[in-house]
């Protein structure tokens, strides 16, 4: 009898030992792949801070990054819910988001002076100086110099425009716009030249992987687009603060 209950003891530390050693290597791996993710974004979007949730088995993650670059165009904050297709951690050579995110939903701040600060330094250069926007409830309004080719010379010409943003899907583009030129109201065909040579106004072209956007909203000062972000059950995390 009591070289039975040693043996039935031994038999349950064993398991109880197996399990703690089941979850210890799980929450490593989760919290290996939510650091690998994290250094994936830094390296395409470079934040200013970033935080990243990795589910249980590595099959979702939460990201929001705060200060990220977009074309140089600062996002104020940027929030995703992805499905995983890959654990980056595990692969054998450098992974990149494309491979590990199968597909995720976003949402997305923008800033009006941080808009205004991107055309300071020089978007379009050569098109379009002293450009500011205001973002409002309705839609915007802008104002700046357009130069303009006037037989063999350049002239720079005072533009006002106003109209509304619409999410599109590599992008945020200007619509229903109307411009004047030196308090001139422009033709649509003037129009449509001097908004292509802005739009669109926020690209997706450097996301490397799959977000999808289901509104755009403007309020006093920022643009929001819009999509269902979920948190999830964190089994593994990843902190990371450029200031640190």
């Amino acid at each position: 009898m009591r070289a039975f209950k040693f043996f039935a003891s031994a038999v349950c530390a064993l398991i109880l030992a197996a399990t703690c050693c089941t979850a210890l290597n799980a929450g490593t791996a989760e919290n290996s792949a939510a650091s690998a993710i994290g250094r994936l974004l830094i390296n395409e979007l470079a934040p200013e801070k970033i935080e990243v949730a990795v589910s249980e088995g590595v099959e979702k993650a939460w990201v929001r990054c705060r200060g990220s670059k977009l074309s140089g165009l600062r996002v104020e904050l940027m929030e995703l819910s992805a499905s995983l297709a890959a654990n980056p951690a595990l692969k054998e050579s450098a992974a990149s988001l494309a491979e590990v995110i199968s597909e995720s939903k976003g949402r997305m701040v923008l800033k009006e002076e941080d808009v205004n600060e991107y055309f300071a330094k020089g978007r379009n250069a050569g098109a379009f100086s002293d450009m500011r926007f205001r973002f409002l409830h309705k839609g915007f309004t802008a104002s700046g110099k357009f130069e303009s080719d006037l037989l063999f010379t350049k002239i720079e010409l005072e533009l006002e425009a106003k109209g509304k943003l619409a999410l599109r899907s590599d992008g945020v583009y200007l619509e229903e716009t109307d411009i004047s030129l030196e308090g001139v109201r422009q033709p649509r065909r003037v129009t449509e030249f001097i908004i292509g040579r802005i739009n669109p106004l926020l690209s997706f072209s450097k996301i490397s992987f799959p977000v999808s956007f289901t509104s755009v909203d403007i309020a006093k000062g920022t643009i929001a687009l819009n999509g269902k972000v979920e948190k999830i059950a964190a089994a593994g995390a990843y902190k990371w603060s450029g200031a640190d």
